[in-house]
């Protein structure tokens, strides 16, 4: 068997419509400013970004006003919330809702500290 391959055709003419061509390359990004920071023990880091010092965290002094109740049972009321058996920490609004049942009393810091070993 033989086998016989056609010669390739070579073009000559080009046109400019037939010429693919790639976009034109975007700029670079814009680097942030780096510097070399020693880490540990004679270790310098390298592309390591400046920040700036961070602002300290903003204390909420908008607390909400809880109280510890104590209940005999486990009770869930809808619209107000849940209590279970023994200290519940609660809002002041849910605390005299609860303090309406029977089985619910208000606990003294003194006893919470106690049953929680402060």
């Amino acid at each position: 068997m033989s086998s016989t391959k056609a010669p390739a055709k070579k073009t000559t003419k080009t046109k400019t419509s037939d010429i693919i061509a790639s976009p034109e390359p975007k700029k670079a990004a814009k680097k942030t400013p780096t510097s070399a920071k020693t880490l540990s023990d004679d270790i310098i880091g390298s592309n390591v970004p400046l920040t700036s010092p961070k602002e300290p965290a903003k204390t909420n002094d908008k607390r909400k006003v809880t109280v510890a109740i104590h209940s005999t049972k486990n009770v869930v009321w809808e619209g107000v919330g849940k209590v279970e058996k023994g200290y519940n920490i609660v809002s002041r609004a849910e605390a005299d809702k609860w303090l309406t049942r029977g089985h619910a009393r208000l606990a003294t810091p003194e006893e919470v500290a106690r049953e929680y070993g402060a």
